[in-house]
């Protein structure tokens, strides 16, 4: 396997295992923290952070979809966003240094119920929709600010990617030309007819992989149907060329959110009690 062949005929390749399973393990451990933080802060704080993407199933339940940024609450995270192993071939597939431009974390996380139908839940705004996401391709959303086509994203697996569990599903090939997009209750979706579903491969991996995608690449997923979370930690990155200011894109959300945090912190620091310690929201397969 060429990873870097691979990655210019397919718009995306893939690196399987690539940290190991005691990583994973602090990976897990950090995305239950957050998961808590950002419930428990909007909750405590009766506001619903803006970091936090939460949806109730068209078939009953709640669902975290995504937590956007990230790396400012998690040690482990900052520490993986900054190794070799995952800058190394970005930047042989950059040719360039390859430089932070967002991060998120999409969790695919169905809540337990007695926590989906507590009382504290309805300050959620939880749309009528899934955790699927749309078909598209990420400089979509890019391009309206002008960014470049070259940036590279990376998902690391926090959990194993399987078929049955909601796993990325990449057209190969696409990322070749910008298709133009229509905007739908999720984001922004390519026309009905540009790729043939049929097509779509999905993206199976252990825990620890990485894969890395071009921005012109389109992809989506399907729900996520079990108990279980299916996490990604999406770094996305652009060349150093590219000379697009720090941290543009979730700067504002970091410093929006995070006096409401640090309020959090001090009213549990002052004898305040989460309604719903981690062990309540975190479902079976959740733990390394």
């Amino acid at each position: 396997m060429d990873p870097a062949s691979d990655f210019s005929r397919d718009g995306y390749c893939i690196l399987p295992a690539a940290f190991s399973p005691d990583e994973v393990a602090r990976m897990r451990e950090d995305a239950d923290f957050i998961l808590q933080l950002i419930l428990g802060s909007s909750i405590a704080n009766e506001r619903q952070s803006r970091r936090l993407d939460v949806r109730r199933r068209k078939s009953g339940g709640i669902v975290v979809r995504k937590i956007q940024p990230v790396l400012d609450l998690a040690p482990a995270f900052a520490e993986f966003a900054s190794d070799d192993r995952l800058l190394g071939p970005l930047a042989e597939l950059m040719e360039d240094e390859p430089v932070l431009f967002e991060e998120k974390l999409n969790y695919k996380q169905p809540l337990p119920d007695a926590v989906a139908s507590a009382p504290e839940m309805s300050l959620f705004q939880t749309p009528a929709d899934d955790d699927r996401f749309p078909v598209h391709n990420d400089y979509a959303y890019y391009k309206y600010n002008d960014y470049p086509p070259e940036v590279i994203s990376t998902a690391l697996a926090i959990d194993d990617c399987r078929a049955d569990n909601g796993p990325m599903l990449v057209f190969p090939g696409t990322h070749t030309r910008h298709v133009e997009h229509l905007r739908v209750r999720n984001g922004l979706e390519v026309p009905e007819g540009t790729v043939n579903r049929a097509e779509a491969m999905p993206v199976v991996a252990p825990a620890g992989s990485l894969v890395f995608f071009h921005s012109r690449l389109i992809h989506t997923s399907d729900p996520n149907p079990t108990s279980e979370p299916r996490r990604l930690l999406i770094f996305s990155h652009f060349p150093k060329a590219a000379a697009i200011p720090f941290d543009i894109r979730n700067g504002p959300n970091r410093l929006r959110e995070s006096p409401w945090e640090w309020r959090y912190q001090r009213m549990k620091s002052g004898g305040y009690r989460d309604p719903f310690p981690i062990a309540d929201l975190t479902c079976a397969g959740s733990k390394p």
